[in-house]
């Protein structure tokens, strides 16, 4: 299984979701979901973090948290740890508890506090456990609705304020905006994020893309390839062709090219860049799939310095995406 990215920087925003290993159960009664809540306010206090917004449900778990420092990681871990030996204790098991490492997706810090918090929020209600909010307990909800039952480690501030400086008019809109969501349900403000990482405008995700490139330690991860700046196909073609002073109407199918530019142009707009190989293919006139792959494997196993000219090749066009955003 491909390990999923983390982008940790102070300020972060982030909609984080644990499950349960196959599916089960990470709370089995009240004392457990105790214990977890208060499991969850001693990182918020250890860590620093900032808990807008969270949803404890049976197998899995909802946070709205925001990082003051760049240690999500650092927090899941401890909460995820602590709670496990807790549990395997109490239950006498052993084992995982969490399938795997939890998802976060970063989400873009104007726009999106009342909806992501909206979202945890209304989980008892699609899951059909409750038709209303107020009625489960097990979420943060009830200190937005009332003040006497705000908690300090929440930060209830953030979403409220957009609601009006008067708080207790901003409690009373804000039940009515969750209400709106059962009355009117809408899509998710988390659907479909940009490469399953991040939820934002475009121009979050261009600012995002720019901080991916500097995170060479994930460069295999698949999030961080579909988040790069990829330069449209042609353009590839025209910079190769370019830097080798070819006319690219001459890499037609059935045309001999002497020199290693084609292939270099395979070796970019695959390798690189990640376009399909029939896309390539197409493009740069090869028959078949093969072709481009035999074109990629010259470069990989070139023992003189074309490869070379293919990354320097390579980081102009990336330099090219980074000054257009």
């Amino acid at each position: 299984m491909a390990r999923p990215l983390r982008i940790q920087f102070a300020g972060a925003l982030y909609h984080v979701m644990s499950r349960g290993n196959e599916k089960r159960a990470i709370v089995r009664d009240d004392i457990d979901r105790a214990k977890r809540i208060d499991w969850l306010r001693r990182t918020v206090d250890i860590y620093g973090w900032r808990l807008h917004a969270f949803a404890l449900m049976n197998n899995h778990e909802h946070l709205f948290v925001e990082t003051p420092e760049p240690n999500l990681s650092a927090g899941m871990q401890y909460l995820g740890g602590s709670y496990t030996s807790y549990f395997n204790w109490r239950h006498k098991r052993s084992g995982h508890l969490f399938q795997g490492r939890f998802k976060a997706l970063l989400v873009q810090t104007e726009g999106y506090f009342r909806q992501v918090s909206r979202y945890i929020h209304l989980n008892p209600v699609r899951a059909g456990i409750v038709t209303r909010p107020q009625d489960y307990q097990w979420t943060s909800y009830s200190g937005y609705a009332q003040a006497r039952r705000a908690v300090a480690w929440i930060n209830y501030d953030r979403v409220l304020t957009e609601f009006g400086r008067d708080t207790h008019d901003a409690r009373r809109a804000y039940i009515r905006f969750v209400q709106a969501g059962i009355d009117s349900p809408l899509p998710s403000p988390l659907a479909k994020p940009v490469g399953g990482l991040l939820v934002g405008s475009a121009a979050f995700v261009a600012k995002m893309q720019q901080v991916l490139q500097n995170h060479p330690e994930d460069a295999a991860t698949p999030q961080l390839k579909n988040l790069q700046y990829r330069p449209e196909l042609a353009k590839i073609v025209e910079e190769v062709a370019a830097y080798f002073k070819h006319d690219p109407s001459d890499w037609r199918s059935g045309r001999r090219v002497d020199d290693a530019s084609r292939a270099v142009a395979a070796y970019l707009a695959r390798r690189c860049f990640g376009y399909q190989a029939s896309q390539v293919a197409t493009m740069l006139g090869y028959r078949s799939h093969s072709g481009v792959s035999n074109a990629i494997a010259r470069i990989e196993s070139d023992e003189t310095d074309i490869k070379q000219t293919a990354e320097k090749i390579a980081q102009k066009l990336k330099h090219m995406g980074s000054e257009r955003h």
